[in-house]
């Protein structure tokens, strides 16, 4: 997976967690291939919303605002290679972090 992609989680009360999985990326000599690793963030605006997949412009990283003071930011699932992930630095349930890591392996 080369761009962010929206999904929708089940919460343990049957309600619904709109996020955003985000792969990261690194430049090789033919383009962008994916590291393994994806960041999740909260989709405030849920399936209404429309994600830019475009590359950008610059080569200039926006690192403005850490992960760990994003009020959106919900972690990330990093894969090994194979089907096993390693969730770190969030606060989903191991349900919901199934379930992203399903849809991943999926995508």
């Amino acid at each position: 997976m080369t761009n962010p992609l929206q999904l929708s989680l089940v919460k343990e009360d049957g309600t619904k967690r709109y996020i955003i999985i985000e792969p990261i990326l690194e430049k090789y000599e033919k383009g962008l291939r994916n590291t393994g690793t994806y960041k999740l963030f909260k989709d405030g605006f849920g399936e209404e919303s429309t994600l830019f997949t475009e590359p950008l412009e610059t080569t200039d990283p926006n690192t403005d605002l850490a992960d760990n003071l994003n009020p959106d930011y919900l972690g990330k699932i990093t894969f090994d290679g194979q089907s096993h992930w390693h969730y770190s630095d969030g606060l989903l349930s191991l349900d919901e972090q199934k379930q992203a890591a399903t849809c991943i392996l999926k995508y």
